[in-house]
């Protein structure tokens, strides 16, 4: 086992490691992979490992919580690596944004019996950081000193592509009373719903966080509700659509493109929180009985 990590994240001998995200994917598709971009927090490892596991991101608190108890209880085997009073560290580990290392992935690797490979360069071997003879894999990608991205075979994102469709579909024409057909038939004619690559996340860069703030929807356009007016319309036959969806939306329906939601949903999150946060600190500006010069 290699040393442990660092109270503020990330591998001690893989520490300031970086990785152009563009050059990373290309080698990737190479090798018949896809990155699949994971929320870049302290659950990142985690979130990666219950999707994989688990199928479902949602549960990393579960799968940081279960890693908790099986370093507990396995105390003997992991000490020695761990920087610190043991129990400290553990209460550490509880917090969802404590970011982590070797030593977890090394517990998670026996908890779920599955071997961890690590891809960190482009056009470099990825490393087998677990060898514990476990047939079942988990890939991941590494980047940033601290951040791990979830990879799997290319066919992923074209059959999850597919299968998102087709929830989206049903959501918008048996709940929304929506008619996706004619919606999409309208689109394609005009190329709206083209990807140049097949998959949004496999065209995108990492710049995708800045450019999202310039795009930024609300959670009602995310849903595509948002209303017509002050919109432009898509016009068939000279008549406007009933509905105008929002291009994730669009994204969502297209079968030849898949979108990472859950990326999405943080990316979102993320820029809600700061307009929060710069409204606070404009606001501590000013106090009661100030005078205003207009």
């Amino acid at each position: 086992m290699e040393a442990a990590c660092k109270a503020d994240g990330g591998e001690q001998s893989h520490r300031g490691s970086g990785m152009d995200g563009a050059s990373m994917d290309c080698y990737l598709r190479s090798q018949g992979l896809y990155r699949k971009r994971v929320a870049k927090d302290g659950s990142c490892l985690f979130r990666a490992v219950a999707e994989q596991v688990l199928h479902s991101q949602s549960r990393h608190i579960d799968v940081r919580m279960a890693c908790v108890d099986y370093l507990r209880k396995n105390r003997e085997k992991f000490e020695a690596f761990i920087e610190g009073p043991f129990e400290e560290y553990l209460k550490c580990l509880e917090n969802p944004q404590e970011w982590v290392g070797q030593v977890e992935i090394s517990a998670l690797s026996l908890m779920y019996k599955k071997d961890f490979i690590i891809y960190r360069e482009p056009n470099a071997s990825p490393s087998h950081v677990t060898e514990n003879g476990f047939s079942d894999k988990v890939l991941l990608c590494f980047s940033n000193g601290n951040h791990y991205d979830i990879v799997y075979p290319i066919e992923y994102s074209e059959t999850a592509a597919l299968c998102q469709s087709l929830l989206y579909e049903l959501l918008y024409e048996k709940v929304f009373d929506t008619d996706v057909k004619k919606i999409i038939a309208e689109l394609s004619a005009v190329g709206v719903t083209e990807e140049s690559n097949g998959s949004s996340e496999v065209s995108a860069s990492d710049s995708e966080d800045d450019n999202y703030r310039s795009k930024a929807t609300t959670v009602s356009d995310m849903n595509g509700l948002k209303s017509l007016s002050g919109n432009k319309h898509l016009k068939s036959n000279g008549n406007p659509t009933l509905l105008d969806l929002p291009k994730k939306v669009l994204k969502s329906l297209n079968p030849s493109v898949y979108r990472n939601v859950e990326y999405d949903v943080w990316l979102q999150s993320k820029w809600d929180q700061q307009k929060q946060d710069f409204s606070i600190a404009a606001g501590m500006q000013y106090s009661v009985g100030d005078k205003c010069k207009v």
